[in-house]
């Protein structure tokens, strides 16, 4: 595998933005060559979802490892949202669309509207009326009316943030260097995904769901700008406890909307009075560095995790055969 600082390189600049269909299928063949190298294969899938009777949204998810034989699965989304220009906070695991950020980011095509209106209203149609509609006034007319309305059907789900080092693209790397560090056995019983609609509905948190009857009973890790602060914070429902020989780690309650009992949610940050972690700088301009020495760090955390989770599945299932053997 490459360095952590080239691995930067890809996927928080060439391959940085993840917002329309053919950046997502162009992320995902390049990561794809980059799991094979560590010895998985990432299957693609894809799933529409119907909005209208004639308009339908694809959505594609990256499948990495035996999802069927795993016991851990690694999951975090990799589409890139809407840019609000750090006029709104972003918190991490609130994956739903939100109005205002949305609104906030149509703010360039709402002021590009209204100077396109005063330069025909105070420039154009003047030099027109004068002139006539085949002159010099007449073409410029034309021409700022066509790129309006090329801006307006080009960015009419939001205008994309073009930079997101920690908002995700810093749990990607994560991944991938948590693949790079695993041994034989280890990457049997560990298997990642990439969900898309992470920024929008979730769309791809359901994908996974339905992968399979026995999908639901796995331990699912779910991984949110792991790149944002030094500090780790690790989240569960009050209903799940983590089967651990040492019970050192610290969790604090905490929720996502998903039909999976058994789930932990790993970011990084401080917690709020609200129990929740802010994303520094998340879809603006200035999420735009990311600290390889950080990523090393929280890597070394969620191996130990995935080792002790693991100890504890094999431990129980010997536990299960030895006493099925002392029956018979």
């Amino acid at each position: 595998m490459d360095s952590l600082t080239d691995l930067i390189l890809r996927y928080c600049i060439i391959f940085g933005r993840r917002f329309f269909a053919k950046e997502k299928i162009s992320f995902l063949r390049v990561f794809s060559k980059e799991v094979m190298q560590l010895g998985y294969q990432l299957d693609a899938k894809l799933a529409r979802l119907q909005l209208t009777k004639r308009r339908h949204q694809n959505f594609y998810n990256g499948y990495i490892g035996d999802l069927h034989k795993a016991d851990i699965i690694i999951c975090t989304h990799y589409d890139t949202g809407v840019k609000n220009f750090n006029l709104t906070n972003k918190y991490a695991f609130n994956s739903y669309f939100d109005k205002k950020n949305y609104l906030i980011s149509l703010l360039p095509i709402i002021i590009a509207f209204l100077i396109s209106i005063a330069l025909n209203l105070f420039l154009f149609i003047p030099g027109i009326r004068e002139v006539g509609l085949i002159s010099f006034s007449g073409l410029l007319s034309l021409l700022t009316t066509i790129v309006l309305f090329y801006f307006i059907v080009r960015y009419h789900s939001g205008v994309p943030n073009q930079k997101n080092f920690v908002c995700n693209s810093s749990s990607l790397i994560l991944l991938l260097n948590v693949m790079s560090k695993l041994d034989k056995k280890r990457k049997r019983k560990i298997a990642f995904v990439l969900l898309d609609g992470g920024c929008t509905n979730s769309f791809g948190l359901r994908m996974l769901e339905s992968y399979s009857k026995d999908i639901l009973k796995k331990t699912i890790i779910f991984v949110d700008s792991i790149g944002n602060d030094e500090q780790i914070q690790i989240f569960k429902p009050d209903s799940y406890t983590p089967n651990l020989q040492d019970q050192d780690i610290e969790f604090t309650e905490g929720y996502i909307d998903t039909q999976f009992k058994r789930y932990l949610l790993l970011t990084s940050g401080h917690l709020d009075r609200l129990k929740r972690v802010k994303v520094n700088y998340a879809n603006s301009s200035k999420d735009n560095a990311l600290s390889a020495e950080r990523i090393e760090k929280h890597t070394e955390t969620i191996l130990n995790l995935c080792s002790r989770l693991v100890s504890s599945d094999d431990e129980l299932a010997d536990d299960k055969t030895n006493k099925r053997s002392a029956k018979m």
